[in-house]
């Protein structure tokens, strides 16, 4: 950057002087307190535990349920104190939501607040009340804060409230219609204003939908009306099926004929019973306007929709009440099915048929020329239990000679099915089983002549079993594991999952992300392999912390490695002008290296000669970040070693040039990622497709792309020869696009429809 650009910026440094380092605007571990008594203060909002309040170590993550207050007790010394909320204190509080922020309340509660940019470091508020979705300030509307170096607002959002459950029964279970499976406590705190529908029961009840209102900072009281079931008046219904006949059946086969035949009959059963009296004893449905709403409007539906199910279930229970025995008979099935259910199975089955899949033909090129990439294979039949295919290839085997096999040799070829649950989706319809369909399906296997091959491809499913949600639920699930061992990040995974599970264990989450918009993380993209463009990250749309504001990116692609000498080349072959192909003059010469000493607009081209384009500095930094505040990704790890990540100044150019390890290296050798990307800090830095000017302070809420004017190229990522500070991601550089150094590279993004049905 030439002198005469950069005098301008200089003349600015007073006026940015402010902009300290982070670690300056941020609570350092060993300023939190622990064991000293907390003096209480005027409108606190916390009712802590106990006669005394004690200070203790902030512990993650934070709990649902509680609030917790940090007190500045002096320039280096903050108090941390946990406990219940004090609702009348708690109204008078600011609230700021962490969810529309894009923070989480880990970040939050180890960084400083301020009440204007115009504070220095040491003068952040003294109060501040977190929780898990929400930060609270007694005193301002408006908080300030330092990140990557640069102040950034929250601005004020509605207060929440919270809903009491009062009964005077101990053992009532309250749970929101969304999350049934998640036990509410008798209060429900933070909620967002918004309706409710709440599922009520206990032991020896009738179930019971209700609706409600919560208010910004106010409390709504919930009583439940539970009907008591009478079980004395309960008589044995006519039946054939006995809990002894579902004990002796064989397989899952045989126990799903017996439990239809049990149905069936207990239908007539019921079609007999007089329910008035049932209509009489429960509860009737809510009015619109009893809850300051007109029927017709979503949430109401929701609630009559929850209501009819409930009642449904409710007068379920009452006829079983009515019915001795049953009861039990139908904990006996279930009890089987789901033993019988939770097994592996595996076997073989013959395809009904099979057919080569060859790559898209190039227009102009010879039909003959497209390559067989995989072998297509057929089982089952339409509706039936089995009915899925299989496209792939096997390994050791090419697609030709995978088809080749079959062509020839079809009748001595064994294909085994390995399904990971003998548990088929149960597709119903008016309440009546219509069929029952495996989809778990894991593994294929060819055995020919006493060799067996393993399949490399993929199961799909016709789209009447895909749209059941049980279905999805699975596939989306399964998918997730697969693409972590993909990425060979299997272990870390498992790591993380285990800690969340566990975590989960001692931190119940009582209300559903849409009530409380905490920052969740996104899934780890798709990546896939391509021999054209390399190995490829999809990602979904998402939201992130971009230079201070929170901005929406949609979904694209982008290359998991910096651009390597060997796909460069291969791609310069794509362009029949043999006088318009670029040269490689990349001066520390390996395959696997990234391409480097290469200008903008030499970078671009090559991008765009594969149907794809530099990377906005947007999409860079979120791909880079991996749905992460930091800029710096190893100082999110344990032990935080820039090396682990980044092949820079210290582990490079300090090394001296006889030394193998000084200039660039082979791409992806060092750690990825939380998405699987590597060398988005060091090895080379990365041209990307925005422009730089030095006044541009506007940021696009959706997709941003620049400055819109500015001559030079904003590159980022740093690179083997810089020190740390440089390797942050939310950092960048700018040069003249005519410019090229052995010391920036690039990688390519592409639209996410060139992968389409990969």
């Amino acid at each position: 950057m030439s002198f005469a650009r950069l005098l301008p910026l200089l003349l600015l440094v007073p006026a940015l002087s402010f902009a300290d380092a982070d670690k300056n605007f941020k609570v350092a571990p060993n300023q939190f307190s622990t064991g000293s008594v907390v003096e209480p203060v005027a409108n606190m909002a916390v009712e802590a535990k106990g006669a005394a309040m004690v200070s203790q170590k902030p512990v993650f993550p934070l709990k649902s349920n509680n609030l917790y207050w940090r007190h500045k007790k002096g320039p280096k010394e903050y108090q941390w104190v946990q406990g219940q909320v004090n609702f009348t204190n708690f109204k008078k509080l600011h609230a700021f939501s962490l969810g529309q922020a894009h923070l989480n309340s880990f970040e939050v509660a180890q960084m400083r607040f301020y009440a204007s940019q115009n504070k220095k470091a040491f003068q952040d508020e003294d109060d501040l009340y977190f929780d898990k979705y929400f930060i609270y300030s007694p005193r301002v509307p408006k908080l300030f804060f330092i990140k990557n170096g640069k102040w950034q607002i929250l601005n004020e959002t509605d207060l929440p409230g919270v809903a009491v459950i009062k009964s005077d029964r101990k053992d009532v279970y309250a749970a929101f219609e969304d999350a049934p499976t998640k036990k509410l406590p008798k209060a429900v705190y933070p909620l967002q204003p918004d309706t409710y529908v709440f599922m009520f029961s206990a032991p020896g009840t009738l179930p019971v939908a209700d609706i409600g209102v919560v208010k910004s900072g106010e409390v709504l009281v919930m009583k439940p009306q539970l009907v008591a079931i009478d079980a004395d008046a309960s008589k044995a219904p006519d039946l054939s099926v006995g809990i002894s006949d579902v004990k002796k059946t064989k397989n899952l086969e045989e126990t799903e004929i017996l439990f239809d035949q049990f149905i069936a009959e207990l239908q007539k059963v019921v079609d007999l019973v007089d329910t008035n009296e049932f209509v009489k004893l429960y509860p009737k449905m809510k009015s619109a306007e009893s809850v300051g709403l007109y029927s017709g409007e979503p949430n109401y539906e929701t609630y009559r929709s929850a209501y009819e199910g409930t009642r449904m279930k409710a007068k379920s229970d009452w006829l079983n009440s009515n019915m001795k025995g049953v009861p039990e008979l139908n904990t006996a099935f279930k009890k089987k099915l789901d033993s019988l259910q939770a097994l592996p199975l595996r076997g073989s089955m013959a395809p009904t048929s099979f057919e080569p899949v060859t790559d898209k033909v190039v227009e102009g090129e010879d039909s003959t020329a497209a390559k067989m990439k995989a072998v297509r294979f057929k089982f089952g039949k339409d509706k039936e239990r089995f009915d899925f295919a299989w496209e792939g290839t096997a390994k050791g085997l090419t697609a030709e000679e995978l088809y080749k096999l079959f062509t020839e040799h079809a009748s001595e070829v064994t294909v085994y099915i390995t399904i990971k649950q003998n548990k088929p989706v149960w597709i119903r319809k008016d309440g009546v089983i219509t069929g029952r369909h495996h989809y778990r399906y894991t593994r294929i296997e060819f055995e020919y002549q006493g060799n067996n091959m393993v399949g490399l491809g993929d199961f799909s499913l016709p789209g009447y079993i895909v749209d059941e949600p049980e279905v999805q639920e699975w596939l989306n699930h399964y998918d997730a594991e697969d693409i972590a061992l993909q990425q060979g990040a299997a272990a870390e995974a498992k790591a993380k999952a285990a800690a969340a599970k566990e975590s989960a264990k001692n931190d119940t989450v009582y209300a559903k992300d849409a009530y409380m918009p905490e920052f969740t993380k996104m899934s780890i993209p798709r990546i896939i392999r391509d021999n054209t463009f390399g190995a490829v990250a999809l990602i979904d749309s998402g939201m992130f912390r971009y230079r201070g504001s929170v901005v929406r990116l949609s979904p694209f692609a982008i290359m998991t490695t910096e651009m390597t000498q060997k796909l460069f080349d291969q791609t310069m072959l794509r362009q029949q002008d043999s006088t318009k192909r670029i040269k490689d003059r990349s001066s520390f010469k390996n395959p696997s290296k990234p391409v480097h000493n290469i200008t903008w607009d030499d970078a671009r081209a090559a991008c765009k000669l594969l149907g794809g384009d530099l990377p906005t500095e947007a999409q860079w930094e979120f791909a880079g970040r991996a749905d992460n505040n930091e800029g710096a990704l190893w100082t999110i790890d344990e032990t935080a070693d820039v090396g682990d990540y980044a092949i820079y100044r210290e582990n490079s150019y300090k090394m001296g040039k006889k030394s193998q390890a000084y200039g660039p290296q082979m791409v992806a050798s060092k750690k990825p990622n939380a998405w699987g990307i590597y060398d988005m800090s060091g090895n080379v830095a990365e041209w990307t497709r925005d422009k730089y000017f030095m006044f541009s302070f506007w940021v696009e809420s959706s997709n941003p792309t620049g400055a819109m004017m500015g001559f030079s190229k904003v590159y980022k990522g740093g690179s083997w020869k810089d020190g740390e500070s440089a390797l942050n991601l939310t950092k960048s550089d700018d040069e003249d696009p005519r410019y090229w150094s052995d010391a920036i590279g690039f990688r390519c993004v592409f639209p996410r429809k060139l992968f389409e049905g990969r």
